[in-house]
Parts: structure tokens; sequence; C-alpha cells
């Protein structure tokens, strides 16, 4: 996208058009008309080759944005990273720490997921809870209450990543795969994977309304993290009154918290804020509660988390000028 002021831009990231794309643009446009930069960077793909904008060869981002540092001038940046995990193993956090030693700390900004063990976090953006509070499909209040309760639990997983495929084996292990629905994909030649990508529904509604306890298989499961990742996966249960609980980074629970919304570990009998996969489960197996009753018992709560939730995307997005 075309930034003014900006002597180097290697912000590309997914395509263009796509709804996730263009809020990312929008925040960063809004931060580059009050402060100037020489280089901005977007952690999006950071191994995929690109050009080099200055000698046009290929080559990753991690080492045209270390060589810009090093033999171009660059004496100030911007790093923002807000579609997905900075993971654990990031190479992103080796080329900072390059920077760093180059330009100085105080001459890199950094905005989005960042775990701050590793590198600064100047700025958290919320970046799924401002997109899905303009983007996630408009619910009624009657159109998301439950008609008849049949499953304990909905559990929606996409990408089989590790801590998703280990919870989905131990449910089938302990035989509680029959209690709710259980999704997993799995990987198909020619595309990503053989369940679409929906990062802005519930999902059919005749199996939404039919489930009590979303269980929410974040994007990550890092335990030792300082900050953790929140995808739109965490904001759906808001968004449509159910209760959750989260297997997914350290700090999860308490940041939600923070945020003012209800949590309810502790209603299904988990004092712990993170849950491990022997947590999920044993809650799950532990619970033998009514569906019918305890959504009544918990609706006041659900009903303030999507109100709140509205209201925190809006505050968000406000602070952002987006």
């Amino acid at each position: 996208m075309p930034l003014e002021h900006i002597k180097y831009n290697l912000d590309h990231g997914f395509p263009d058009h796509w709804g996730d794309r263009k809020q990312e643009m929008a925040i960063i446009q809004n931060v580059c008309k009050d402060e100037q930069f020489d280089l901005v960077v977007n952690a999006v793909w950071g191994f995929l080759e690109c050009r080099h904008p200055v000698t046009n060869e290929l080559n990753s981002k991690f080492e045209i944005t270390k060589d810009l540092v090093l033999n171009y001038g660059v004496r100030k940046m911007l790093f923002f990273n807000f579609v997905d995990p900075l993971y654990e193993q990031s190479t992103w956090y080796k080329v900072l720490d390059f920077c760093k030693q180059k330009i100085g700390e105080d001459n890199i900004r950094t905005m989005g997921h960042i775990d701050s063990n590793k590198f600064k976090q100047d700025q958290d953006v919320p970046f799924w809870a401002i997109h899905s509070g303009k983007k996630f499909r408009t619910y009624a209040d009657d159109e998301v209450a439950p008609v008849v309760l049949e499953n304990t639990f909905l559990c929606y997983n996409r990408k089989p990543t590790f801590h998703r495929k280990w919870l989905y084996e131990q449910f089938k292990k302990n035989d509680l795969l029959n209690k709710g629905i259980f999704t997993l994909g799995k990987e198909v030649p020619g595309k990503e994977y053989d369940i679409p990508n929906d990062n802005s529904t519930l999902g059919p509604l005749d199996v939404w309304n039919s489930s009590f306890l979303i269980i929410v298989t974040e994007t990550d499961h890092n335990m030792h993290t300082a900050v953790p990742f929140l995808s739109e996966k965490i904001w759906k249960p808001l968004i449509g009154m159910r209760p959750f609980i989260c297997l997914g980074d350290k700090g999860t629970i308490k940041s939600l918290k923070e945020a003012g919304f209800h949590t309810f570990n502790e209603f299904f009998g988990s004092p712990k804020e993170d849950l491990t996969v022997d947590d999920v489960v044993n809650l799950v197996k532990r619970y033998k509660g009514n569906l019918t009753k305890d959504y009544n018992l918990l609706k006041d709560k659900l009903i303030h988390n999507r109100k709140r939730f509205f209201e925190y995307a809006r505050e968000q997005s406000e602070l952002l000028g987006v």
C-alpha cells in the first residue's frame, strides 16, 4: 500500500482485497500520518521471497530488513504484527535484536502481538476484536438464542495444529466426542484445508443454537509468553452469547477479565485461568449439568459479554483512529 514519507516499505502481507488486510492498512496509514519512519515492516510471511526496494533482488523479508538497516540509512523503523501470533521461535526476534544493535531500541516502534519476554511491545493492538466489531455478521439476540441444547460442547478447528490434534486425540481416548461437535481440518492437495476459513460468522446457526459450551482452541498455545494472542476465535462466543473455555496462550483469560468480560473456568469447576489439554478434558468429563438450566443461569453474563464486546471493539477502534 502507498505510505507517504516512507523511504522503504515492507508492509505487504495478505492480499489487499482481503478484509483483514484492509483493516491492517487503515491502522498503519493512520500511524504513518503522525510519525516519520524510514522503514515499515509487516511481520506477515517474513520467510517468503520478495523484492529488495533498492537492489530489486529477491530475498526473504527477514534478510531484506537487516540489509536495509545495515546498509541503506534506516534510522527509525515501524514493525507491526496484527493477524497472527509472533510465535515463540520466530526468526523476527533475531531480526529485531539485530536492528536494535544497529539503530537502538528507541528507534524501533513495535505494534501488535509481540512477546515482551523477547522484545519490547510498544503498543498492543487487539486487531481481531476491532476487525470483528466492524466486519462480523450482525446477529439479532434471538438469532443466537438456543433452540434445543443437544451438544455439551462445540469445538471448531480448521488448521490441525499440534495442540488441536492433541486435544482431539484425548477427547477420542476418553470417549468425549459423542458429547458434542469437534471438527478438525485436514490438508488437501490444491488448497490449504478441507474446512473453509470463516472469521466473520458463527457458522451454521442450527449447530450454534444446539450447542452450550464453546471450546476455543486458539491459534497458539504458548504457556511461556508474556503477551497472549487473541484471534477472532475467542470473540465468537462473546458475540454469540455462549459460555466458553480456552486452550490458548498464557494470560488469555486474565486479559479478557481486565477488559471487562465474564469468563467461565470456575463455573465449570476449574480454578485455573490457563488451561492445558488435560484440564479441558477433565472439565468436560466432570460436567454433569443441565444444559438449558445452566444457560439460563449464565444468561445475564452472556448478555453482558455480547454488549461489552461491541463497546470494547469500538473503544479500541477509536484509540487507533479507525
